[in-house]
């Protein structure tokens, strides 16, 4: 019996299923603890405000800048540190929800917030481990940031309800060449072959398209 074949059965035993069931518990609790306290980051700005104040000594900054020298700072910092990554995944869903899409950098990306003239970059970084970071930033374009106050507000940018109702002609579209009998090979193929138009486009000079992944 291999390894896997070991783990399947162990699986399968009032144990197994004992121990699946805890974990399952334990993941929900500390990811419904997770989305709680990222509701209370974006329902004020106590964390922004801080961010605004802590960068002023500390312009760039990750979460493991202080992993092995963590009395370098004090023990509120630190733990608002530690919470940077709650703050970029509330963003991440802000943005998400209103077709905004992150700035990409080497081995991550980043979004740009602002609070009132103040502005950040707030990313995340992947290589043998994941950290996410702050720059604060001088503010040249106010369209290039997301105003903290509209996720505060959970606003809805002005044009989500055109931009669901393009995709979802699309989406018909596509549905509708299918049904009629092109290959979904030459749908795919056309589909790449117009995003390669659009971002070599973009390379010139044009605005920002999100790439197909």
């Amino acid at each position: 019996m291999n390894g896997a074949e070991r783990i399947l059965k162990e699986m399968n035993t009032p144990e197994g299923q004992e121990k699946i069931k805890k974990w399952a518990e334990e993941y929900f609790a500390k990811e419904n603890a997770k989305n709680i306290k990222i509701q209370e980051m974006l329902s004020n700005t106590d964390y922004i405000k801080w961010l605004d104040s802590f960068t002023v000594e500390h312009s760039n900054f990750s979460d493991d800048d202080w992993l092995y020298f963590p009395e370098k700072i004090s023990k509120e910092d630190l733990e608002q540190v530690n919470n940077l990554h709650l703050m970029y995944h509330g963003i991440e869903r802000y943005a998400s929800k209103n077709y905004i899409y992150p700035t990409d950098c080497n081995f991550g990306n980043f979004y740009k917030v602002k609070l009132e003239n103040t502005g950040f970059e707030i990313g995340m970084l992947v290589g043998q481990g994941t950290l996410f970071f702050c720059n604060r930033v001088q503010i040249e374009n106010q369209k290039d940031f997301i105003d903290f106050n509209d996720i505060l507000n959970n606003k809805e940018n002005d044009n989500v309800t055109t931009i669901k109702n393009k995709l979802n002609e699309l989406s018909n579209l596509v549905v509708s060449l299918y049904k009629s009998g092109v290959p979904l090979e030459a749908i795919l193929i056309t589909l790449d072959n117009t995003l390669t138009e659009i971002n070599s486009q973009n390379d010139l000079g044009q605005a920002k398209v999100l790439k197909r992944k």
